[in-house]
This record gives C-alpha cells, structure tokens and sequence, in this order.
C-alpha cells in the first residue's frame, strides 16, 4: 500500500474512491508546473452519510503523507463502514510530499499554522532564540557537523525537556527556520477550513484521526489528544482508545505544546461535537530525526547535496523497512477499528 511518489498515492487514492463508490472533492493549492498536466491537489473522497462521521487526514507534513496514504488506502480497500459518513483527507500539504519535505512551498510548518483569528503571527521562545545558531545554521551542508555533540550539551545543561519544548513548539520570526508557523493562515489550510464544514454537514459526532509519523519508538504509535490532563474529555478518550492516549501540552512522554495546531483549528470549527486524535507513528530516536530536519531545512536554504539531505530526511518520516510498514499498517487498523467503534457506541 506504500507508495513511491506523491504522484503514484494520488492516482491510487483516486481510483480507489471511485472503485468505492466515494464522491470526489480536489482543491488545487498550487498550478501545475511546466510540462505537468495538473497542479498539486489536496484531494477528498467521501461515502456514506448519516449523523456520525469519521474524518481521516493524511500528510499535513508533506513527507509523512506516504504512511498516511498508505493507511488510508488500506482502510478504503478493506474497512470502510457502511453505517457511518466517512471522510477521507489526502495529503493535506502536496507540495511537501511531492519534495520530500516536512514543510510546505513558503517552508511552513503547517501544524503551527492555524493560529486563531486574530491572533499575531509572531513569536518565538527565548529558548529558540538561543537555539536558532544550532538549529538554523546558514551555510551548505557538508563538511564537519558538531550538531549531535553540541545538542548534547544543551541537554545536559537544560534538560531535554527543555529542548523539546524550545524546539517543536512553533517559532514565527525565522522565516528559514524550523518549525516555523508563517506569516499568515497558508492557503492549503484556509482552503480546507472552507470546504470542510460542506462535506461533513450536520453532525452529532465527529471523530477525526490525523495520521503522522517521526516521534517514538520505531513502528509504535501514539494518540495525541487536544485535552486538559486529568480533565473529563481525557479520560473519556483513554478509557475509549487505552494507554497510548497523551495530552498535547502534558510535556510527558512525547506530547508537548504547541502553537497554531490543526487540532485546536478543528475544535474552532465544530466545537463539542467532534473529537479530534493526532495519531504518531515512531521512526527513529528523536535527535537522529532532528538531526535529519536541520540537515534538509540547511540543504533548502543554503545549498549542500540535495540527495544527502532528501535521504536522510526521508529515512526520519518514512524508514525503507518492510517491517516498519508492517506495523503501521496494522497500527493504522487498530486506531481506526476503535474510532469506528468510538462512533458506533
């Protein structure tokens, strides 16, 4: 079910919606390019109706669509309810699978990027601000790189939860930088907040799984959930999904805070009728994928070998082990069997 290309999951997730009898939705979010026939799309397929409605999205960081399609394709072909309205979201930032980046064409990360209306595009920690040098160096790729020691140090000094925090929580004044949140809502995810209150129509209840790949142990899978720890919504979820349930901003385990995340912009959206689940598949330790995005973020802006930086970026978000598909395949199963589940109680 593993694709090779952003091309290839995109022709297959088509065909297959259309073999399943699903309504299609696309949206361009970029022209084609010289010589392409057809821009880059996020692409919706729809089936079924009713009041209970199961929304699965894929590839909001482009390199991490390939297990989400995968996933998605599986659940399409396989297990697709007939009792229930199912949405399917695929690769909601195409310009960042098509490259092989976590980031959209404006290097935008785009689970920083829904900050509510309002609310300035900018800011970062000081904890970033010192880090930025590390972080961001500017200059090629190549040559002899202190990051892994020079990162140990900041740990051993602060913490890694300090470093943590600093680092994936959404920065937005380094335009070049990691994990930054832009300048303004990208059109990608305005797009989708416009078209998604028509597919989903009046609901009672909404589960939303959205798929990503990169934090934890390799081929695990945790259940990001936009809850207080402790609070009712919590515990209601764990006592639904189990033990892989975490809070975003509990700071325990893998979770962590962030700003301007597509979870929070979906509760703005449908408000209490719709529980909305980050699903995160592990890859490799965590400062072997950092190590990866300061590497490919370096290559994009400063030059160096963009073969190098493709497969060591590619390698964080999507392994080339048959295991490891393997087990996100069957992951992606279990969490979407309970959501159905969730939904049919």
């Amino acid at each position: 079910m593993f694709s090779q290309s952003y091309a290839e999951a995109r022709d297959r997730f088509r065909t297959l919606a259309r073999e399943r009898n699903g309504a299609l939705h696309r949206w361009e979010v970029l022209p084609a390019e010289a010589g392409e026939a057809e821009g880059l799309t996020i692409d919706a397929a729809v089936f079924g109706a009713g009041p209970r409605v199961l929304i699965v999205s894929s590839g909001l960081h482009g390199i991490e669509g390939f297990a989400g399609s995968a996933i998605q394709l599986d659940f399409m072909r396989h297990r697709l309810p007939d009792d229930l309205r199912v949405i399917v979201l695929h690769v909601l930032n195409p310009y960042g699978m098509k490259h092989h980046r976590r980031v959209n064409e404006r290097n935008v990360d785009l689970n920083r990027n829904f900050l509510p209306p309002g609310e300035p595009y900018r800011g970062s920690t000081p904890d970033y601000q010192r880090l930025n040098t590390l972080l961001n160096p500017a200059r090629p790729t190549g040559g002899i790189d202190l990051m892994l020691l020079q990162t140990a140090i900041q740990i051993a000094i602060h913490g890694f939860t300090a470093l943590k925090t600093a680092v994936v929580g959404g920065q937005y004044d380094y335009p070049a930088g990691l994990y930054f949140g832009g300048e303004r809502l990208e059109d990608g995810p305005a797009r989708l907040l416009r078209e998604l209150p028509g597919l989903v129509g009046t609901a009672d209840h909404i589960v939303h799984i959205d798929i990503h790949t990169g934090l934890g142990k390799s081929g695990t899978h945790a259940l990001f959930v936009d809850a207080d720890a402790g609070s009712a919504e919590h515990l209601r979820l764990h006592e639904q999904y189990g033990d892989r349930v975490q809070p975003w901003d509990s700071n325990h385990g893998l979770a962590y805070k962030i700003r301007g995340g597509f979870p929070s912009a979906m509760r703005r959206l449908f408000g209490s009728s719709i529980d909305v689940i980050t699903c995160e598949f592990g890859t490799h330790p965590a400062l072997m994928v950092l190590r990866a995005l300061r590497i490919e973020n370096q290559q994009a802006h400063w030059g160096g070998s963009r073969a190098a930086a493709e497969k060591a970026i590619t390698e964080a978000f999507r392994p080339g082990s048959k295991r490891w598909e393997d087990a996100v395949l069957r992951g992606g199963e279990q969490v979407l069997n309970r959501a159905i589940a969730h939904l049919r109680a």
